[in-house]
């Protein structure tokens, strides 16, 4: 499987690489600014099995992020996951309505991350 991590914070990239590799996974990209992930999937990458985004991102959100993944046609049935360290009901709202697949509130761990991962995984083999 491989997966595409835009995530500014380097503690949280961390965790949720190594969240990956605990579960088995070495294939993934981790971009710092949504815009370089973009131009990285307008590229000649190959398609990605699912998107991990920080919903708060430094130039671009990663809501606007999410929104022009999926409406890119090489990204057709790909999952976006926002991330955020927000709970508020208007932001979960906002990313689902955005287009993303899931919201998971960021874990402060690496034991929980790798159960969001987990999860994550899961819901992408149920899906296909």
């Amino acid at each position: 499987m491989t997966s595409l991590i835009i995530e500014d914070s380097l503690i949280d990239a961390t965790l949720i690489t190594d969240a990956l590799t605990a579960r088995g996974f070495s294939d993934f990209k981790v971009f710092e600014r949504a815009e370089d992930a973009l131009d990285y999937i307008r590229g000649d990458a190959a398609k990605p099995d699912f998107c991990l985004v920080d919903s708060r991102l430094p130039g671009m959100s990663g809501t606007d992020f999410i929104k022009l993944v999926k409406a890119c046609e090489k990204m057709i049935g790909v999952p976006c996951i926002s991330l955020s360290t927000s709970n508020l009901k208007d932001e979960i709202r906002i990313a689902l309505e955005a287009g993303a697949d899931g919201y998971f509130v960021k874990p402060s761990d690496l034991d929980e991350y790798e159960r969001v991962i987990a999860r994550i995984i899961e819901a992408h083999i149920t899906a296909n």
